[in-house]
């Protein structure tokens, strides 16, 4: 038997409920003495459960106060601590309330809860957040089915990741994203590629060369419910996993992190999907790249300013939403034991891995990763849509002309200073575009002359392929459609 909504009311008042008494029973037990939070001093925890804002307000002083690594725990505990007490406050006036107005209460809490997720890590305090994530979606979208009679004891506020959920109905995000614009470039060293290796294989080619070399998987990831059961490539399917898409996520916003004007902005995910998955086209790779098809749309008149590129880009999303991590799974690749590095990584040493760092990249056509390298082996997975990828072994590194220690003292010696997609344009443009082109393509040369003889691979990573990137290895990385990838970093 199914239920009205003035039916379900009383369970939704029930699990509200419930998760004002699990905040409670949990927050405002005393601290452990080996917990962070007694750096904050004892004037900053004496006031946290009466003015938790105020406590915000300090901790977020703090936490911009120095560079993310070097900011001290105890003010990353301080913030997650006080925006639970804040949460607190605001789910027992909701209650007081009866429950009227969810939409913009829940949207609330959720940018609360999400604010110290994405700022602090929500040190001690993820499970909890995860169970509150999870009890929001309860009463946002409760299940049309008669539910039981109010048990005894309080029940357990987690959610099944494995269930199937029912998609939110809204005629404003379409059914599908829009197909590609961008036409793929001609592969001239196409990179090498085998069909699900076995783990020995893998092991295998990683040992058959020094170094090891870039490879494409195809098939491996057919068993990924992102894939097959609980498709990322359907947007209503993502709003579910995100609170109808009430989650934030940040999001960087231009063509690139080494141009000038790039930033960055804290959206909700549906703010995100409307306002860069499906707005017009965004500009194109490379200021006048010839990569377009005859089916490209026109540009924008003058007077239309150019959508700017918004990308979601190397976030942590799955500890953020974890019910989006039980829909991958780790490739047994990460697994295997590779080579040390021949040639010095540019960058910090970094400590060994207990287990593989995940990260998310989604956005429309046309995002780029500038060309640089990494600290780690990459298993890079393709969930939905294309991307095109080039790589340029380590040895190749003094022809791609690294960059150095900024202004700012931020050391981007691991980025190249060269724009791979006008180097694409200038040299495999030749041709085209007559002395314009000639003029562009003699001050490419002139800045970097040793570039047009580094060597490289490329090719076209699509849905269900994954590529292995070698530590140390330098890659370009461009959106040829709305695309959704996972990075694995192991080492």
């Amino acid at each position: 038997m199914t239920t009205s909504p003035s039916d379900n009311k009383p369970q939704l008042h029930f699990v509200l409920d419930n998760i004002t008494q699990l905040i409670y029973s949990t927050i405002s037990k005393p601290f452990e003495a080996e917990d962070e939070i007694h750096g904050c001093g004892q004037a900053a925890l004496s006031i946290l459960s009466k003015r938790p804002d105020a406590c915000i307000n300090l901790a977020h002083e703090k936490l911009h106060a120095f560079p993310y690594k070097d900011v001290p725990i105890c003010w990353r505990r301080l913030y997650t601590e006080a925006s639970l007490w804040n949460v607190l406050r605001k789910l027992k006036t909701q209650g007081e309330a009866g429950l009227t107005d969810q939409g913009d209460w829940t949207a609330d809490v959720v940018r609360t809860l999400d604010m110290a997720l994405i700022l602090t890590g929500g040190p001690r305090r993820e499970k909890l957040i995860e169970k509150i994530m999870a009890g929001l979606d309860k009463i946002l979208f409760p299940p049309p089915t008669q539910l039981p009679e109010r048990p005894s004891k309080r029940q357990k506020l987690e959610e099944d990741h494995q269930r199937q959920p029912s998609l939110p109905t809204d005629d404003t995000i379409p059914s599908a994203f829009p197909i590609s614009t961008i036409s793929p470039p001609p592969l001239h060293f196409p990179i090498s590629r085998v069909r699900v290796p076995s783990l020995s294989a893998f092991q295998a080619h990683l040992s058959s060369t020094t170094p090891p070399t870039p490879l494409i998987i195809t098939g491996s990831l057919e068993h990924w419910p992102a894939i097959t059961t609980r498709p990322w490539n359907n947007p209503s399917y993502l709003l579910s996993r995100t609170l109808g898409g009430r989650r934030l996520v940040p999001i960087e916003i231009g063509r690139s992190y080494t141009d000038a004007g790039w930033g960055q902005r804290i959206l909700s995910f549906r703010s995100f999907l409307t306002t860069y998955m499906f707005a017009h086209p965004p500009e194109p790779a490379s200021p006048t790249s010839p990569i377009t098809t005859a089916s490209s749309p026109p540009p924008p008149p003058p007077q239309q300013k150019q959508q700017q590129t918004g990308y979601l880009a190397q976030h942590d999303l799955f500890s953020q939403v974890p019910a989006l991590r039980a829909d991958i799974s780790i490739p047994d690749y990460c697994f295997s034991d590779p080579p040390p590095p021949t040639h010095p990584v540019p960058g910090p040493p970094v400590a060994q891995l207990d287990e593989p760092l995940l990260n998310a990249w989604f956005g429309p056509a046309g995002t780029i990763s500038p060309l640089h390298t990494d600290p780690y082996h990459n298993i890079l997975t393709q969930v939905v849509g294309a991307k095109y990828v080039r790589l340029y072994a380590p040895s190749q590194g003094p022809r791609l002309y690294p960059r150095g220690v900024g202004e700012d003292g931020v050391d981007m010696g691991n980025t190249s200073q060269v724009d791979v997609g006008e180097a694409m344009a200038v040299f495999e443009g030749e041709g085209r575009g007559g002395e314009e082109l000639e003029a562009r393509r003699r001050e490419f040369e002139e800045e970097f002359p040793l570039f047009r003889d580094a060597e490289f691979v490329e090719g076209v990573l699509g849905p269900g392929e994954c590529l292995y990137i070698p530590v140390g290895w330098w890659h370009y990385v461009r959106s040829l459609s709305p695309s959704f990838s996972v990075s694995f970093w192991w080492n």
